[in-house]
């Protein structure tokens, strides 16, 4: 959606979230827009309990070796698979119960044998068919025109009634249709098409294929987290006594459990991190967010992979440091406090005459020794160069969220959406978090991270989709206290929508942005690597995970229940004690 750059002038706007927290006597008195976050909900669980490890090695080792057993059984099928279609399935089913990763050769040549034989030519006429190798190509960053769609359509560009009557296609083609592109009119159609008749049948089919329906509308399989995603779905393919494969269903809850164990220590590492940083002992949760579970958690949805444990280990420790500097920024800091801080973090360095008080002080301290922390590791792989770019980020994210603090202290209101979503498109530091996640990833070159550092097109939808979300998610949480305009209030100012209209225009520029990223996938796929690209579609689809019914990151009781599921609850793996 183009954003026209025009609405009433500039202005300034009363602040109606007085609100704030008081620290002093008479002229002294200092303002801040305090914003009392809860507690942390986990505290000191995955350090102090002892149950969340424990496992026999005699267990862990069968394990392993059952696992690489399984894996040389399903290889074999894939590659004796009848057809193209049996072979698209296989693919799928290892998809998304998460055990993908360890067919990635295979699961390549496959598509590759797919696209070049099969797509060009594709006059099947079984919707299944064609919906899911248009999917599977399209996730592989391969184009497939949509107009192989049109058999399905009558004359007037509308879906055949039929096709309502293939429930199998009808779920082939919602999924597919999410991986549309700006100017896909028809896969529009389909999604409105499918999510009707999917809606409608629900109620009338058994109880197994009811679940699959609902566990698909919910959110399309391109939006969502992988790892929760593998979780819920090993049930369901558990019930589907038809087409499972026992095989592949042994190996996802094998690997589930041993991944498992490996997040649950990743976990207990980083909380014992957070500890030592000092947040915890000195009381500061009103304005500091307690969310390094959560933030674990978020990183376990851009790589949960084994390979990736360094990596994903580096980027909690990165998101934890913006969450810190962005509450320090939003919801503790007076402008003039925050101007001094800045100075600082553009000269990394802390002097007497900024005179920040004890926990700006603390915030500052904790970037500092998890930067220093980050070069140490850095400087092991020989690759020092990649945290000059992160700093570089920082001091950029630094100014950008002191030029959002003189908004709120000003109470200004932008004079368009396309100015607002300039700055806080930006603020998000979603972007940052982006060339985060390539920190710890040894086979990223240099080339890469400039290009990722230069805020290319799919940045900037990631960073307008993240802001988009998190002001439509938290906009009454915000409401209560001193804060910088969101988009919500932005769109009621300049286009005269009510709460709710600006809700829908907002949701439909993330809509775009997602078909803006797929097509930047698209285009991006002979020069950067499918794993890079892989993590900027991962960080989007976190933000669907945590923002896309509230902001369960800042009030995260909502969260709690899926990192229960991933980092808590065991999987049923009987058959595992069965076998020793």
């Amino acid at each position: 959606m183009e954003v026209v750059n025009s609405g009433p002038p500039p202005s300034k706007i009363k602040n109606a979230m007085k609100p704030c927290f008081k620290v002093g006597k008479n002229e002294d008195v200092t303002c801040r827009p305090i914003a009392n976050f809860h507690p942390s909900l986990w505290g000191d669980y995955f350090i102090t309990n002892p149950s969340l490890s424990s496992i026999h090695e005699e267990q862990y080792e069968w394990m392993k070796q059952r696992t690489t057993e399984l894996i040389k059984l399903v290889k074999g099928q894939l590659k004796d698979a009848r057809g193209s279609l049996e072979k698209m399935e296989l693919i799928d089913a290892l998809q998304r119960p998460g055990v993908a990763y360890h067919f990635d050769v295979e699961i390549n040549e496959e598509l590759n044998l797919i696209r070049r034989n099969d797509a060009s030519s594709d006059t099947d006429d079984d919707l299944h068919t064609v919906a899911l190798r248009f999917r599977l190509l399209r996730q592989h960053n391969c184009y497939m025109p949509s107009d192989i769609f049109n058999r399905f359509m009558n004359d007037e560009s509308k879906f055949k009634e039929e096709v309502s009557n293939d429930l199998e296609g009808m779920l082939s083609l919602y999924e597919a249709a999410y991986l549309g592109i700006p100017g896909e009119n028809k896969l529009d159609e389909a999604i409105d098409f499918t999510r009707s008749h999917l809606q409608s049948l629900v109620k009338h089919v058994e109880p197994r294929l009811a679940r699959k329906i609902e566990h698909t509308l919910e959110t399309p399989l391109r939006r969502r987290m992988n790892r929760l995603n593998a979780r819920l779905y090993i049930s369901i393919y558990e019930e589907d006594s038809e087409k499972r494969n026992d095989d592949l269903l042994e190996l996802a809850k094998l690997d589930f459990h041993i991944l498992q164990l490996l997040h649950r220590e990743e976990v207990k590492e980083m909380s014992i991190w957070w500890n030592d940083l000092g947040f915890t002992t000195k009381h500061t949760h009103t304005f500091i967010r307690d969310r390094i579970v959560e933030g674990y958690f978020w990183i376990l949805g851009v790589y949960f992979e084994p390979q990736y444990s360094k990596a994903r280990m580096m980027m909690v420790k990165v998101i934890t440091i913006l969450s810190v500097m962005d509450d320090a920024y939003d919801s503790y800091g007076t402008l003039r406090e925050l101007q001094l801080f800045t100075l600082a973090i553009q000269r990394w360095e802390l002097k007497e005459e900024d005179e920040l008080d004890e926990n700006l002080q603390l915030v500052f301290m904790a970037i500092c020794n998890t930067m220093k922390e980050l070069e140490d590791e850095a400087v092991k792989d020989g690759k020092l160069y990649r945290l000059d770019y992160l700093k570089r980020e920082l001091k950029k994210a630094a100014m950008l969220w002191t030029e959002e603090a003189k908004w709120r202290e000003e109470g200004y209101m932008p004079c368009s959406l396309a100015e607002h979503l300039d700055l806080s498109a930006k603020t998000t530091a979603y972007h940052v978090l982006a060339y985060a996640s390539l920190l710890g990833i040894e086979e990223v070159t240099r080339e890469t991270l400039e290009w990722v550092t230069s805020f290319p097109p799919i940045m900037k939808d990631l960073g307008t989709m993240s802001r988009l979300m998190d002001d439509a998610a938290d906009s009454e949480f915000e409401a209560k206290r001193a804060h910088v305009v969101t988009a919500i209030s932005c769109c009621m100012k300049v286009y005269g929508d009510t709460w709710e209209e600006a809700k829908l225009r907002i949701l439909g520029m993330v809509e775009d942005a997602w078909k803006n990223m797929n097509s930047e996938c698209l285009h991006l796929s002979n020069t950067i690597p499918s794993y890079v690209l892989d993590r900027f579609v991962n960080l989007a689809c976190m933000m669907e995970t945590v923002y896309r019914t509230s902001d369960a990151y800042t009030e995260s009781m909502p969260l709690k229940k899926p990192i229960s599921l991933l980092l808590v609850e065991p999987i049923d793996h009987s058959f595992t004690v069965e076998k020793i």
